[in-house]
């Protein structure tokens, strides 16, 4: 009976967390060049560990798509600055003052979750990193039929007060991320 239990727990986590259905494969994959008004931001999710598990990617609360083990999305961000969270059985968040003109690329981390997998925030890439990681990556963007839904609003707060209050207990946590400034 226990083996019938622990057998149901993890198909119900697996369906609840492996289904992508804002996202798209589009036959190539955008150039990596920013607009001169804006900032481009790359999250990049290379580790195969939870591959079928989804993390939620937002900026400043509005998706900007969803990550899955061996992924990685592209997206045009406005100067100035603003919060990048990844969503999952927790979050991890990131704060950049976005520079137009600029590309900031970030890795995106991944632990052993209770019900599925967890995000171990970002860290910072360099541009010659972030090519050879996305080398054996698929592209992925939000089809954009589908209405991408904002994260839960106390969901983001909670994430940004948690953020901020980690940054006070471990600064030296956060050093490497919070001086990146992009390329």
């Amino acid at each position: 009976m226990k083996r019938v239990v622990v057998l149901v727990m993890i198909w119900i986590a697996l369906v609840t967390g492996c289904a992508t259905t804002q996202m798209l494969k589009p036959e190539q994959a955008p150039p990596l060049t920013p607009a001169p008004d804006s900032a481009l931001l790359v999250i990049v999710r290379d580790a195969w560990v939870g591959s079928a598990i989804v993390f939620w990617n937002y900026v400043d609360g509005k998706l900007i798509g969803e990550t899955q083990g061996k992924t990685y999305i592209v997206a045009k961000v406005q100067p100035g600055p603003h919060y990048v969270v990844a969503a999952t059985e927790n979050t991890g968040v990131a704060h950049f003052d976005f520079q137009a003109g600029k590309r900031y690329f970030l890795k995106q981390g991944i632990a052993m979750g209770v019900w599925r997998a967890r995000t171990s925030g970002f860290l910072p890439m360099t541009a010659q990193e972030a090519q050879e990681a996305i080398k054996g990556c698929t592209y992925l963007e939000l089809d954009p039929k589908v209405a991408a839904p904002a994260m839960e609003a106390a969901l983001y707060q909670k994430a940004i007060d948690e953020y901020n209050a980690d940054i006070k207990v471990n600064p030296e946590g956060y050093k490497e991320l919070r001086a990146y400034q992009g390329e």
